[in-house]
């Protein structure tokens, strides 16, 4: 990986953060976190670390655009690679514990812009859960041209069963946050 790229991806992460800090009730952010031996990006609990937990994996694109006009232009093989590196993440979310769960994606190329308006058609259909009580969300990481960096929502998530109050609690005693709310 670059360091543009690993910039980029910092960067999302970042803005992943303050849309959680804006978006959830108190919350405690991790970024980079070992949640349950799983690998999160971005992981937040909110109301102070005993409300619901949120999971945030990164799905890194390069993607060719028309230097003209953003728009972006895919081969077929870069939609059939990108149909399958959503697929894959999918496949990761479902050994995953949390109540929401998010898929965001990173123009790593840094020319801006946002990387997706959209996924896949036959990934939406994956990204329920086989009992129908919970959707993966899907955000789309924007480089604005004044230079910072959004996150946005291209698919509300739906809430998951999850029963993880103890793996939250357990959770907060053992890191620190890399952002939280102080009185």
């Amino acid at each position: 990986m670059t360091t543009n790229e690993q910039r980029q991806l910092g960067r999302a992460k970042n803005a992943i953060l303050a849309f959680f800090e804006r978006r959830i009730s108190v919350p405690k952010i991790y970024i980079d976190a070992n949640w349950d031996s799983h690998p999160i990006d971005v992981l937040a609990i909110d109301r102070d670390g005993v409300g619901d937990v949120h999971a945030v994996l990164l799905l890194p694109t390069n993607l060719n655009r028309n230097s003209q006009s953003g728009v972006v232009i895919l081969a077929d093989e870069d939609v059939r690679e990108l149909i399958g590196e959503v697929n894959q993440l999918i496949a990761r979310f479902q050994e995953i514990p949390a109540q929401y769960k998010y898929i965001a994606a990173v123009d790593v190329s840094g020319r801006g812009g946002a990387p997706l308006l959209g996924v896949p058609h036959p990934s939406l259909d994956r990204s329920y859960a086989p009992d129908g009580i919970g959707r993966i969300g899907f955000l789309s990481i924007e480089f604005r041209s004044d230079g910072d960096a959004e996150a946005k929502v291209t698919f509300k998530p739906e809430r998951f069963r999850a029963k993880i109050a103890k793996l939250a609690d357990d959770y907060i005693q053992q890191h620190e946050p890399d952002w939280q709310v102080r009185a």
